[in-house]
């Protein structure tokens, strides 16, 4: 019985409502019996393949899995569906955590049910459950995973609300304490800790009966802010203003949480409210960030308007803020994000809330402030070292950050569009601006705002908010507006000298009204341009206002979409930046993200060593371009030459092919090695011939007579390469000269060859070269090895960059590890592109150097074909964390991370993970040797070094 009722979809806490028990002893009962779901795969393509997708769900009607559990992943769950209150912030939040943990090696276990947030693409995460995120599903694929910890922190309210009982279950929780999450949750408990370290919080009660909370109210004085635990969003959150609504709050609030404690709390009026999002590990704090909510306290944090860096804070308040944060997260033993909401009024600061989570404001703040806060927590939940306040540009750049609300009033027949306590937006958009004027206007016309043109209504209710905004409706009158006012406001303004037009609202309209003196017909009518709605506070129960004048003009003004605003710091600031800014120029400063993210065209490693790539059975060809791929190259020049052997002949060319075949993670193009004896074998299935002096196994040229062979006998429509030095190179030159034919050399490693072909350039010889990344970067002084070049050579590299047509990874990186006894096929191939990134960033390279010498040179010289549809997108700020295998730059720190790499329309790599199969690459010689014949020489460009 128990099965079937698993099987037709009762959860164990229906169950157990059925038989009056709980829902963990059902669990035991049914785990007892062996009743646990099975984890299917999701068929994306209708049977008509094999699915290898990672879209899973959990189900009883099954007889077996259709995976295999080994990766022992960290779990991320996510916030479920957007609803108010949990939006696209929380899935950011969540797939920023995916990134950082899969660019650290970490195998993850997304865990969500909504297919419209990014988390759920599919290729964010390794593995993806389409389940709900509640206790029986979460323990389930906790223990089926055989997971390595759960992080909560990032969706929202909903992780949050199970971390308690998941830990009781023996569930790892990556991060804070699941204890200290209810300590924050926990009102009671929360404040008992405010008070034992000194930061001040509203007086408060805890609510058993109505009869002690109407005593503690007449104590404190009205109004109370009535609040239950474990809710987001404000939800029955209400601000009480009288003894005879305080039944019916109180009703509210304990009907939607009755498992945890209500409290009613002093709520105090024409206070600031400050948020502050934090990093810490191990309880000390590595990272704050304070904004500033235009709207006092009394508006939902979500419903603010969010100002970063704060404009109009007293650095003492801001002082005690950083300090009360401090303490904070130091006695919660915070490890991770958090979020504390202040107020501040006469430079006093109190606690309202604390969120031991990511909170709503943290995507808006990490974008601002160029600093991923959810990287960092990421990083300090999973132990991983954190760099205490990474530098941000705000104090460089001075821009400013404004975050506005959105609404959906339009679609919620009879809401009243006024903002409190509970939050009632939709969405948000931020905007950035040389100041918060420009940043906010920038924002409100983001969201659909329409800026007012000629006629402005004003309704103002209480006389303290009338005097507030006299000067900006004054300033409104000087910038040419017509104003409309109400019969109130209409005395107030035109006893203070500001001409107004007096507009009459009716309960219902009758045609004895005129239309010119009529609210109701120049809202119908969209006479008005904007509407300036300030009611007086509501100090009864908000149903009363559904029957007053002031609710029907404004939800008139909703539902014939005159632009409204309802709060006396929005109307200020919105008039100050109207007078201000009234045109917009699209500026650098308008667009950011979390890192710099640049796109390059796949690049091209010219000369990409594979040491097996003759030798029958090797793994080589696969590993090589697995690794290419995910280091931001598209395509390879596989070299010639090989260990022990390389493509020499017909067989050894059969080899390499096969070798080649459904083993290629990225396009390529062979090259055949000259050995002495196969001068008249061109090999046509080649795009050049690699001459070789300096071997990394096999025979070498002896000399250059033996080489000359080479220029008489090989095709004059293809390539040739070779690694000469010295006297070698400079005869090399004078038969590339005598043969009128292009030569390129590879692996310069001195500055009098360089120098050497300089001056072939100089009188016009049809030559070329490439650098090997590593010499740019290592010295034989540091490393001991005599591979390497000098550091006076390395010097002359840099100052004569220029000469260089390409850069490409070679042979030196093999040979290096070879010396330590530790050869690779892969080596030098992951750290190439941070290496060059890093550099770029410190001012000594500019990506167009990076991408003529990685990718325009490469395919000129070589005649290859483009790559429709194939980039690389490469995160320039980001920390790079090289592997074990790097050799000499292990654990050298770097910026500039592979974020996506696209190959012919299709991601080929995301943050770590590899979403190819060794198909996908295409053997480019047949086309490269078809461009060949169609030209007749190469142009090569080369920018000028440091443009």
């Amino acid at each position: 019985m128990l099965r079937s009722a698993k099987q037709i979809g009762f959860s164990d806490r229906q169950i157990a409502t059925a038989i009056s028990s709980n829902e963990l002893s059902v669990r035991r009962l049914r785990t007892d019996a062996g009743i646990t779901p099975f984890v299917k795969q999701i068929d994306t393509v209708a049977a008509e393949f094999p699915a290898f997708t990672n879209y899973l769900y959990m189900t009883y009607n099954a007889v077996e899995h259709d995976i295999t559990f080994e990766d022992k992943g960290v779990m991320v769950l996510g916030s479920g569906v957007y609803r108010i209150g949990s939006s696209v912030e929380f899935d950011w939040c969540a797939v920023r955590a995916i990134r950082t943990l899969r660019s650290r090696g970490v195998k993850t276990v997304m865990v969500n049910y909504n297919p419209e947030t990014v988390s759920t693409d599919y290729d964010e995460a390794d593995r993806l459950y389409f389940e709900n995120i509640n206790l029986e599903r979460i323990l389930d694929i906790y223990e089926i995973e055989s997971s390595s910890g759960v992080v909560i922190a990032m969706g929202g309210q909903t992780p949050n609300n199970i971390a308690l009982p998941l830990h009781r279950q023996n569930v790892k929780i990556l991060g804070t304490s699941p204890e200290m999450i209810d300590t924050a949750e926990n009102r009671y408990k929360f404040s008992r800790m405010l008070d034992q370290i000194d930061v001040d919080q509203p007086l408060w009660k805890e609510l058993t009966s109505f009869d002690e909370a109407g005593e503690f109210c007449d104590k404190v004085g009205y109004p109370v802010l009535v609040r239950p635990s474990y809710v987001l969003s404000g939800a029955a959150m209400n601000v009480v203003y009288s003894a005879d609504d305080l039944a019916n709050y109180l009703g509210q609030a304990t009907a939607v949480s009755r498992d945890h404690p209500v409290v009613i709390s002093k709520y105090i009026e024409d206070a600031k409210e400050i948020e502050m999002d934090a990093i810490a590990v191990n309880g000390k704090m590595v990272m704050h960030v304070v904004s500033e909510h235009v709207e006092n306290a009394g508006v939902h944090s979500g419903d603010a308007t969010l100002i970063l860096p704060p404009q109009d804070l007293d650095p003492e308040t801001i002082r005690k803020i950083v300090a009360a944060t401090a303490k904070i997260g130091e006695a919660l033993a915070v490890t991770g994000c958090y979020n504390i909401q202040f107020i501040a009024k006469d430079n006093e600061i109190k606690v309202i809330e604390c969120n031991l989570r990511a909170s709503r404001s943290m995507p808006f703040v990490s974008k601002v402030m160029e600093v991923d806060l959810i990287e960092m927590a990421t990083n300090a939940m999973l132990g991983f070292p954190v760099e205490p306040y990474p530098e941000s540009p705000i104090p460089k750049t001075g821009y400013v950050g404004i975050k506005v609300p959105q609404f959906s009033f339009s679609r919620l027949s009879g809401a009243d569009p006024i903002l409190g306590v509970e939050m009632a937006s939709t969405g948000e958009v931020a905007c950035f601006g040389k100041d918060k004027y420009e940043a906010y206007i920038k924002a409100l016309v983001s969201t659909g705002f329409t800026l007012p043109k000629k006629n402005i209504l004003l309704s103002i209710g209480s006389f303290k908010e009338k005097l507030e905004m006299l000067p900006a409706v004054k300033r409104l009158r000087s910038l040419g507006y017509n104003l409309f006012a109400t019969s109130g406001t209409a005395d107030f303004m035109s006893e203070h000298g500001v001409p107004v037009k007096y507009l009459e609202t009716l309960e219902d309209d009758n045609d004895s009204q005129k239309s010119e003196y009529s609210l109701n017909q120049h809202l119908a009518n969209n006479l008005i341009d904007l509407y300036i709605n300030l009611p007086s506070k509501n100090r009864y129960r908000r149903p009363a206002s559904y029957v007053s004048k002031g609710y029907r003009t404004r939800r008139m003004a909703v539902d014939f979409s005159v632009p409204l605003i309802t709060n006396v710091k929005c109307a200020k600031l919105f008039v100050e930046a109207l007078a201000r800014h009234k045109d917009f120029e699209i500026e650098s400063v308008d667009y950011k993200a979390s890192n710099r993210t640049v796109t390059l065209p796949g690049l091209i490693n010219i000369q990409a060593l594979i040491p097996g790539i003759s030798t029958a059975g090797s793994k080589d060809f696969d590993n090589v371009s697995k690794t290419s791929i995910s280091s931001g190259f598209t395509m390879i020049g596989a070299m010639g030459t090989g260990v022990p052997k390389g493509v020499e002949d017909g067989a050894s060319l059969a080899i390499a092919l096969n070798n080649g075949n459904n083993h290629a993670h990225c396009d390529y193009f062979l090259s055949m090695n000259a050995n002495v004896d196969n001068a008249n074998s061109s090999l046509k299935e080649t795009n050049a011939l690699f001459i070789p002096f300096g071997p990394v196994a096999g025979r070498a040229m002896a000399n250059v007579s033996e080489a000359a062979k080479y220029f008489n006998s090989w095709p004059a429509t293809s390539h040739i390469i070779t690694d000469a030095k010295g006297t070698d190179l400079a005869s090399i030159l004078l038969l590339a000269s005598l043969h009128n034919r292009s030569v390129h050399i590879t692996g310069v490693s001195s500055r009098d060859d360089m120098a050497l072909i300089q001056m072939s350039k100089d009188k016009e010889l049809q030559v070329t070269c490439d650098i090997e990344i590593y010499s740019l970067f290592l010295t034989r002084e540091e490393t001991g090895s005599g591979l390497l070049p000098s550091k006076v050579d390395q010097d002359a590299f840099w100052n004569g960059l220029h000469i260089f047509d390409c850069f490409t990874i070679g042979a030196l990186p093999y040979r290096l590890a070879a010396e330590k006894g530790t050869p690779v096929a892969h080596a030098g191939i992951e750290e190439s592109l941070p290496l060059l990134v890093d550099a770029v960033n410190k001012g000594r390279l500019t990506m167009e150097d990076v991408v003529a010498k990685l990718y325009t040179n490469p395919r000129k010289i070589f005649s290859l074909p483009e790559q429709k549809d194939s980039y690389v997108e490469i995160e320039t700020d980001r920390a790079c964390v090289l592997s074990k295998t790097t050799g000499p730059f292990a654990g050298k720190p770097l910026s500039g991370t592979v974020h996506r790499v696209v190959l012919h329309g299709a991601t080929a790599y995301l943050d770590g993970a590899w979403y190819t199969t060794g198909v996908e690459g295409q053997d480019v010689t047949a086309v490269a040797q078809a461009i060949t014949k169609a030209i007749e020489k190469p142009q090569i460009v080369v920018p000028a070094h440091g443009a």
